[in-house]
C-alpha cells in the first residue's frame, strides 16, 4: 500500500484507492501525512483546513473527518500495516511504518544519488526519484498557508531533483534528454534562472549554440519585463560560456572521483530527524528567481502550534 502526496493526496491499497471524499477530508490526512509519528494539534489542522477565519464549528468538522479517516482506514485493513490514527490529548496522532508515504520514498532515493560514484548510477536513481511524482504536490487540498507552504517546498526538491540529473546526463554526454527535461521544466518556470542557465549550457554543448542564445534573450526579457532586473551570475556565466565557444569534454572518466559533479545541497525535507522531536512543516524554498507554484497554492510559512481543549 502507499499514501501519496506526491500528485493528487490518496491512499493505494492491494486493491483499490481509498475514496476520501471532499477536499478538507484530504487536506486534514495531508497535514497528518507531512507531520506522521508526532502528535499533531487540532488547532493547527484547523489552520490547514481553511484559508480564512476558520469558522465557530471548526474543530467539530475537523473531528468529523478523522472520524471517517479511522472508518476508511479500518476498511482498508490499513492496521495490517501498522499504520493507526490515535487521539493525544488535543491531538492526533498518525503513526506509519517506513517506506509507504511516497514523500519519503522520494527523499531516500535522492540522498541515495548523492552517494553513487559512477553517474549513471546517479541517473537511474534520480529517474526513479522523479517517476513518483504524478502531478503538482499536495494537488486536492485547501490552499491554506501551510499546506501552500508544504507544496512549494516539495516542489522546489523536485526541481533541484530534475536539474541534478541533466546535470549527471551531460556528464555522460546524452544530451537529448537533459534538453527534453529542461526544456520543459523552463517553460513551466520561465523565470527560474538557474533552469534556464543549465539549459543554455547543455544547448551549447549539444550543438545548438543559436538555441542556447534565444533561450538567454527570452529569459532577459521576461526578468525585465515582469522583475525589473537583469539575469543573475549563473545565466551571464553560461551566455558568456557560449560566447567564448567554451565546450569542455564532457566524457565519462573511469577514474572519476566519487561525487564530482554530482553531488548537491541536503535534500530539504518536509520533515526533520526524530531525535526526540516530531516532523515539521517545511518554510518556503524558492531557489532563484522563479517561483515554484504548486497546483494554484499561494505561498506562506506554517501557522505556530497551539494547544486546545481535549478531543472530543
Amino acid at each position: 500500500m502507499e499514501f501519496r502526496l506526491l500528485g493528487e493526496v490518496g491512499v493505494a491499497t492491494r486493491t483499490c484507492d481509498l475514496p476520501l471524499g471532499p477536499t478538507k477530508r484530504r487536506s486534514v490526512l495531508a497535514t497528518l501525512l507531512l507531520r506522521c509519528n508526532a502528535a499533531v494539534p487540532v488547532t493547527q489542522l484547523i489552520d490547514a483546513v481553511w484559508e480564512e477565519a476558520p469558522p465557530a464549528h471548526a474543530r467539530t468538522v475537523v473531528h468529523g473527518h478523522v472520524s471517517r479517516l479511522r472508518v476508511l482506514f479500518g476498511e482498508g485493513e490499513l492496521d495490517e500495516y501498522g499504520v493507526r490514527l490515535s487521539t493525544h490529548g488535543s491531538a492526533y496522532l498518525l503513526e506509519l511504518p517506513e517506506g509507504i508515504l511516497d514523500v519519503h520514498r522520494f527523499e531516500e532515493l535522492v540522498r541515495r544519488g548523492q552517494r553513487q560514484e559512477r553517474p549513471e548510477d546517479t541517473a537511474s536513481v534520480l529517474r526513479e526519484a522523479l517517476g513518483l511524482w504524478r502531478g503538482p504536490a499536495l494537488t486536492g487540498t485547501v490552499p491554506s498557508a501551510m499546506l501552500c507552504a508544504a507544496a512549494q517546498a516539495l516542489e522546489e526538491t523536485r526541481l533541484s531533483t530534475v536539474e541534478r540529473l541533466a546535470e549527471v546526463y551531460g556528464l555522460l554526454g546524452d544530451f537529448p534528454p537533459a534538453v527534453a527535461l529542461l526544456k520543459t521544466e523552463a517553460a513551466a518556470y520561465p523565470l527560474r534562472e538557474s533552469l534556464t542557465a543549465a539549459l543554455m549550457s547543455t544547448l551549447f554543448r549539444a550543438g545548438r549554440q543559436s538555441d542556447a542564445l534565444d533561450w538567454y534573450h527570452r529569459t532577459r526579457g521576461l526578468l525585465a519585463e515582469e522583475l525589473g532586473i537583469s539575469p543573475g551570475s549563473a545565466m551571464r556565466a553560461a551566455y558568456e560560456e557560449i560566447l567564448r565557444g567554451d565546450l569542455p569534454d564532457h566524457r565519462p572518466s573511469a577514474a572519476m572521483p566519487q561525487g564530482l559533479a554530482v553531488e548537491s545541497a541536503p535534500v530539504e525535507s518536509p520533515r526533520t530527524g526524530m531525535g526526540g522531536e516530531g516532523p515539521r512543516m517545511p518554510g518556503v524554498s524558492t531557489g532563484g528567481s522563479g517561483q515554484p507554484r504548486p497546483h494554484g497554492h499561494a505561498t506562506g510559512g506554517p501557522a505556530a502550534m497551539t494547544a486546545g481543549p481535549p478531543v472530543a
